[in-house]
């Protein structure tokens, strides 16, 4: 794959082609883990230009010959912890060596204004040029200390119930076995190329492996694996043959192991399939990762596309994925990137299908959208009308391109 990968792949299709080309290749599935997390910092390892210009930085090289050594010393899972993670102070030190190294016109400058400014991943900071950099450092620095602590240390994530570090921390096995592995692993694939940022997000990735947490990275690259032909199929599409943009299915994942999708997830799918059929909407988007119950290997989306194609013969050019959302807020706002980045409509509603309490739960102003400000820090769609018990309208709003790297697993 020659395009490096950004925060999502909505957001790959909204850059300009200038900020697509690579000038290395993508090293493996970590990549877009750590893209779609720490976009700015993941961007500073695949361009030669910036990774030269931070090589005259004093202060970054002395930091990765510090961190390198801090780690090689560590010799207890407390400390190999502390060495994984950034010190207050070293997030403070890199971003104003960061912003002292931004000039205007050099390559600091040309990432910022041909990658991030238009990814929209930050758009939540109004400062500009050396401030907004180290802004984004600070969010990106403190995204990989977030991770490390719940997937090294067992803290508390947001969602604990489906979202916890999978390993008894105290065991024997955690501790004398796996973290030293890791440890040992984080410190051999640091040697190629250390840099002052490189020791945590090369922990995070192996952390997030360890505890089976890649699935932001899950059936990437989308738009040439599961999405193919119905992202081509974008393209070609007479917008004006349709009353709505797109049919929205929220995913519900069973709570047996067993069980691929849940009584609730077919009938919500099947009346997608019924709306499809009659004309309202050319695309179907099925929304859900793999949630439900704890450690589940089946997707909500994938097994939604199954269904659809299987049991209600749905063209599989009709049908996007969208199997990152692990929540109803992440439901609308991974399909609110996808929409925009493919050049949906933006004047034209999509409408969201569901039982009658989720749409309930939907349509209260007090409920969902107060959620998201709360989690997500804005509001990544508006709603329209309701049309039914189950059916309502919803527009994408371009501040769901924001990331929230406090969410590791669907950022």
């Amino acid at each position: 794959m020659k395009a490096f990968v950004i925060c999502s792949m909505a957001l790959v299709l909204a850059l300009p082609l200038k900020a697509q080309k690579a000038e290395k290749p993508c090293a493996s599935v970590y990549q877009y883990v750590e893209s779609k997390n720490y976009y700015f910092t993941s961007l500073l390892q695949t361009r030669n230009d910036v990774d030269s210009l931070i090589a005259t930085n004093t202060v970054l090289n002395d930091m990765a010959r510090e961190k390198q050594e801090k780690l090689r010393q560590a010799h207890n899972p407390e400390e190999y912890v502390a060495a994984f993670k950034f010190t207050n102070e070293e997030i403070q030190k890199a971003g104003k060596a960061l912003a002292t190294l931004y000039k205007e016109g050099n390559a600091l400058e040309r990432l910022m204004t041909q990658a991030v400014l238009p990814s929209g991943c930050y758009q939540q900071y109004k400062e500009t040029g050396s401030e907004l950099i180290r802004k984004i450092w600070e969010q990106d620095a403190q995204g990989m200390n977030y991770a490390i602590d719940v997937y090294a240390a067992a803290r508390k994530p947001n969602y604990p119930n489906i979202d916890s570090i999978g390993f008894d921390i105290r065991s024997l096995e955690f501790r004398q076995e796996l973290l030293p592995s890791c440890k040992e692993n984080v410190e051999k694939w640091n040697e190629a190329h250390p840099t002052f940022y490189s020791i945590p997000l090369k922990a995070v990735s192996l952390l997030l492996d360890l505890n089976d947490r890649l699935q932001a990275a899950d059936f990437e690259p989308m738009a040439e694996t599961v999405n193919q032909s119905s992202y081509a199929q974008v393209g070609v599409t007479r917008w004006q043959d349709y009353p709505y943009s797109a049919i929205l299915v929220l995913g519900a994942g069973p709570e047996d192991p067993r069980v691929s999708i849940s009584p609730s997830g077919k009938m919500r799918t099947a009346y997608a399939a019924l709306l499809y059929r009659d004309g309202l909407a050319p695309f179907i988007i099925v929304s859900g990762g793999r949630v439900h119950p704890y450690h589940t290997p089946y997707s909500e989306a994938y097994e939604m596309k199954k269904y659809l194609m299987e049991m209600w013969q749905i063209p599989e050019k009709a049908i996007i994925m969208e199997p990152h959302a692990r929540h109803t807020t992440t439901n609308f706002r991974n399909a609110a990137r996808i929409m925009l980045a493919l050049g949906f409509p933006k004047d034209k509603y999509a409408i969201v299908s569901s039982s009658k309490s989720h749409i309930d739960y939907v349509e209260a102003p007090e409920a969902l959208l107060e959620r998201c400000k709360r989690e997500l820090g804005y509001e990544p769609y508006k709603i329209g009308k309701r049309l039914s018990d189950r059916i309502i309208e919803f527009m994408p709003l371009p501040l769901s391109q924001i990331i929230n790297p406090l969410e590791p697993i669907d950022p």
